[in-house]
């Protein structure tokens, strides 16, 4: 049995513990308000878009182009960069399109841990869409520093991996990633991209989503008279090329957002989950602690009334 300088040492142990996990606990909750505003903010922004680009992908190939992947756009990302020439059949799907043989996976984790089961139900959503697609070489894009060191302690090879990103969201990374990502899927080194992210819901809930990134479904018009009512200005191919490259930077955006919302979700509530532990074991250490000071009390007093009676 543990002696009383060791359960003291024990208490104060849990109870600087407790004041570390309450801490983290009050930073995550501060950072988690602002990412959780963001995050809704942002979602009916990005859903409305993919609505205007999925009608949109329908009308491509009505564009004054005769190449069978459909026409092509400039796209520019950043101001100062050159523009990236894209055919309209890499941003829009096509009808009986192949299986990607060489896909990208942009696995989306956090840079720090003591967030509960976010990176590992990640990760494995990651791992199990290898398993799925036992046929496919994927290729790893890691963003996130928990990502990119599982990979890395496992010896997988990555194309290109992003940490330390500012949960402000900063354009500029924003624009950076997005460039890279479709420079990769351009140039032909993956052939397909999807997300592996954390969809946010609540503080509490979040949801591991896969998604095609830089593929947008069509919504084909019912009839011509139909595709007559959508009137682009100055013209299709401009409008296509101001709203392409809002749209993909636009789902990084979103993408990073609910993650950084459910990461801060999740660290709450770990931490909320540890000081409440912690607490909990308090109480057991000091009802241990007062019951063995009060045997430790009652066999002195013992040994002091048997001397006493010894001596009469």
């Amino acid at each position: 049995m543990p002696s009383i300088l060791d359960i003291k040492a024990r208490i104060n142990a849990i109870e600087n513990i407790k004041k570390i996990t309450r801490a983290m606990q009050l930073v995550a909750a501060a950072k988690f308000k602002r990412s959780e505003e963001r995050a809704r903010t942002t979602r009916p922004y990005s859903e409305e878009l993919d609505g205007i680009l999925k009608v949109l992908a329908g009308l491509a190939q009505d564009t004054d182009d005769n190449s069978p992947s459909g026409p092509s756009f400039e796209l520019s990302f950043g101001e100062g960069e050159p523009p990236v020439r894209v055919d309209a059949g890499k941003f829009f799907e096509q009808p009986d399109e192949p299986e990607p043989k060489r896909p990208g996976l942009v696995l989306v984790t956090s840079d720090r841990g003591l967030c509960g089961a976010f990176n590992t139900r990640l990760i494995r959503a990651a791992l199990d869409f290898i398993k799925t697609h036992a046929e496919m070489d994927v290729k790893f894009i890691p963003i996130g520093r928990k990502g990119h060191a599982f990979l890395k302690a496992r010896r997988i090879p990555v194309l290109h991996f992003e940490e330390d990103l500012s949960d402000k969201l900063d354009l500029e990374e924003i624009k950076r990633i997005t460039t890279t990502l479709v420079n990769l899927y351009v140039s032909g080194e993956v052939d397909a991209l999807y997300l592996v992210f954390a969809e946010f819901k609540s503080a509490m809930v979040s949801t591991i989503r896969v998604d095609k990134f830089l593929s947008i479904p069509r919504i084909e018009a019912e009839d011509e008279q139909q595709q007559d009512d959508y009137i682009l200005e100055p013209d299709r191919k401009a409008a296509y090329e101001t709203l392409l490259p809002i749209y993909a930077a636009t789902k990084i955006f979103a993408t990073l957002a609910d993650s950084f919302a459910s990461e801060y979700g999740a660290r709450m509530t770990a931490m909320q989950l540890a000081t409440k532990n912690a607490e909990e074991l308090l109480e057991v250490l000091v009802i241990l602690r007062n019951r063995l000071r009060q045997t430790t009390i009652t066999t002195q007093l013992t040994e002091i009334i048997g001397g006493a009676e010894a001596l009469k």
